[in-house]
């Protein structure tokens, strides 16, 4: 990159140009030098915007306004934020209709809606779908109930989760930039296991991909989503339709194609910690962290939990159950996700 010159170095320059062209002399407070003051910031200011131009012709360092042009070019728009979408488990002690667009809530400013209108019979567990009132990650919900902002007479005042997952935020800049960035060393083209995993990168809300060929036979291809999310989540139905929908035009030759969500697999840990003052709330937090960042079919490594268990402040040893790895199932139908299921920490004895 040519070196943009030091506001002295130009004050010099356009004061030695005077001298030649005048014969003066000039001293630092004569009316010439003071000119030459302000040409130089001028002229430093000329350079530094073209030093900023420059910077927006490349993917790699231009300004966000710049990367919407960027992204035109190159077919690679800005993902929106999506809707988190689920189902939850209602109950009744006698039948009522729960009509569409009826609300839940967590109690902390987030809302959900009830899609189509349920009717639920006495005694029975029902079924609903939801959908967040509104696009963003915060509205993955992780809990086990939710409150029915207005509840019907019979029903019971809260739902059961099953799964609330699939919002995201808009793009993070970093993220797109990357993605562009793939386009143009990936270039146009097909079939590629990259320019698959690229094509789905393309949908709102898809997170990690996993791609496996031929599992069901010559001309089968089937690929793995999880939504975006601090930690990644099951995707919904919705999600995994439009990534589909992707898939059909991009797999070229591949006769049968097939989006799919992980299955989970729950992990039932104990941990028995030995220590004085030990932060038993810091040990449960670091085993649901570590099993949070596991990808699907990513081996439970049991050495690698307790050496960031034994890390804590005060804790002098620890046994886990299982003190085994753990390597998650995977066949022609199903591709297995560890998750945290009962995390229980106690105190040796």
């Amino acid at each position: 990159m040519y070196p943009i010159p030091a506001f002295s170095k130009l004050h010099l320059v356009i004061v030695q140009e005077i001298r030649n062209q005048t014969g003066l002399t000039i001293t630092p407070d004569s009316d010439a030098s003071i000119r030459a003051d302000g040409t130089a910031a001028v002229v430093e200011g000329l350079y530094h915007h073209q030093a900023y131009i420059q910077r927006q012709l490349f993917v790699q360092t231009a300004d966000e306004p710049y990367l919407y042009i960027h992204a035109e070019e190159l077919k690679v728009p800005r993902l929106g934020g999506t809707r988190a979408s689920g189902t939850v488990k209602a109950k009744s002690n006698a039948e009522v209709t729960i009509n569409t667009g009826t609300k839940l809530t967590d109690g902390k400013g987030h809302f959900w809606s009830v899609v189509s209108t349920t009717i639920v019979q006495p005694n029975i567990t029902a079924e609903i779908s939801v959908t967040a009132d509104q696009i963003g990650a915060s509205w993955n919900f992780t809990g086990t109930t939710l409150l029915w902002v207005s509840p019907i007479a019979g029903l019971s005042g809260t739902a059961e989760v099953v799964s609330i997952a699939g919002g995201s935020d808009q793009e993070e800049l970093e993220a797109w930039r990357a993605r562009m960035l793939e386009s143009k060393q990936l270039g146009q083209a097909r079939d590629r296991e990259s320019d698959l995993e690229r094509a789905m990168k393309s949908v709102a809300g898809v997170g990690k991909i996993y791609v496996y060929k031929k599992r069901r036979g010559l001309g089968s291809m089937d690929v793995a989503i999880t939504a975006v999310g601090s930690p990644p989540t099951l995707p919904a139905q919705a999600l995994i339709d439009a990534a589909q929908l992707v898939l059909d035009e991009e797999a070229g030759f591949w006769a049968d194609c097939r989006v799919y969500s992980p299955t989970q697999q729950l992990l039932d840990l104990a941990a028995v910690v030995k220590g004085t003052s030990v932060n038993y709330t810091d040990v449960e937090t670091t085993i649901r962290n570590y099993l949070a960042e596991l990808a699907p079919v990513e081996e439970y490594q049991a050495n690698v939990l307790v050496s960031r268990i034994m890390a804590l402040a005060n804790v002098e040893d620890v046994t886990l159950t299982p003190n085994a790895n753990i390597q998650p199932i995977v066949n022609w139908m199903h591709t297995y996700w560890l998750r945290a299921g009962t995390v229980a920490v106690s105190a040796a004895t």
